[in-house]
């Protein structure tokens, strides 16, 4: 199921499997995150959230602007529609408000609007069988609302209950010519490997060749799992998250307090970012952290391609899960179900 595969966006085509970070625009609109587009040639990718852009301060620069002309003229631009924060926040989010900020702003993918579905969320109850019918309502009003042909539209898929997600699917598919899928409310199942594989795998073979993503999971461990179960594209803040902690993501290994690195003048890396500034220098600065945590992200995905290029991704993951034996055995698992043995 891993696999390279070219989208064509408006803007130009994406190479997957790609990252997009997470830019939550900040409380004064400009974010707090470095400007990695202009540091990592790769890397010119972001998620940011419609629903939130709608009510920042840089909402009308934007509208004047645009996303490519604000940020970076040959970015790929996806727009989460902002379905967790209408349930989080008990928000009545209005899906062609959310289509029309997608589109005028210049999304290249945009995500239809979703009601998440909480881990507390019975999935045998009335309430979650209305977040899935109001979200596959609201996917088929984008849909056919679109204005905007040249945007992708993703349709977002929720629910506790796998055969439920399924349906959604088939229900959508039947109704719908979708430019992808994205699956949300995984993050909080992030712990529960075998749930999460049996998701991930299960939609990856539904939507047969269709681009899939896959919301908030973009950490240093779960791109290569991911990827092997045929993702297309992540998102997180994890990168930025991690550095405001100061955590710091090693190569290829996962992650590691900045406590426990000890004293030495240069970090164990030599990035752009851990080759012209020292330990104290990086650790003294959040965004230089997490601008060396996105060179990892991006290491690991060129890592990735070439493992697939050259048909060696179970050997290379073989050899990259063998320090953390918890994601080693979701490995395991994984492989096993795409053999059919469990």
């Amino acid at each position: 199921m891993a696999r390279i595969h070219v989208i064509e966006t408006a803007t130009r085509p994406l190479e997957t499997p790609a990252f997009f970070p997470v830019n939550n625009a900040g409380a004064r609109g400009e974010g707090n995150g470095p400007p990695y587009w202009t540091e990592i040639p790769d890397m010119k990718t972001m998620l940011l959230n419609a629903y939130f852009l709608n009510n920042s301060s840089l909402f009308q620069t934007l509208c004047s602007v645009g996303l490519h002309n604000h940020y970076a003229h040959d970015g790929v631009f996806f727009l989460d529609s902002g379905g967790l924060q209408q349930r989080l926040y008990n928000k009545k989010v209005d899906p062609l408000e959310i289509l029309r900020v997608q589109e005028k702003l210049g999304a290249d993918i945009a995500s239809t609007l979703d009601v998440s579905v909480l881990p507390s969320d019975d999935p045998l109850s009335n309430s979650h069988a209305e977040y899935m019918r109001t979200s596959v309502k609201n996917a088929l009003l984008s849909l056919q609302s679109r204005e905007r042909e040249d945007m992708k539209i993703y349709a977002s898929l929720q629910g506790n209950d796998l055969k439920a997600i399924i349906n959604m699917i088939d229900y959508l598919a039947k109704r719908g010519n979708f430019d992808g899928y994205a699956i949300g409310g995984l993050l909080p199942k992030r712990s529960d490997f075998r749930r999460l594989i049996d998701i991930v795998y299960a939609v990856r073979k539904r939507i047969g060749d269709a681009p899939l993503h896959v919301f908030g999971l973009g950490g240093p461990s779960y791109i290569p799992l991911l990827t092997y179960l045929g993702v297309d594209s992540f998102d997180s803040s994890s990168y930025l998250k991690a550095g405001s902690r100061r955590v710091f993501f090693l190569p290829a290994q996962g992650s590691v307090d900045f406590c426990d690195i000890g004293n030495q003048k240069w970090l164990p890396c030599v990035c752009p970012v851990c080759s012209q500034h020292t330990t104290y220098q990086v650790r003294e600065q959040r965004k230089l952290i997490a601008l060396h945590n996105l060179w990892m992200i991006t290491y690991e995905l060129r890592r990735l391609k070439v493992a697939i290029q050259e048909n060696q991704i179970e050997d290379y993951l073989e050899w990259r899960f063998q320090s953390n034996p918890l994601i080693y055995g979701a490995y395991r698992y994984a492989r096993l179900k795409k053999r059919g043995f469990v």
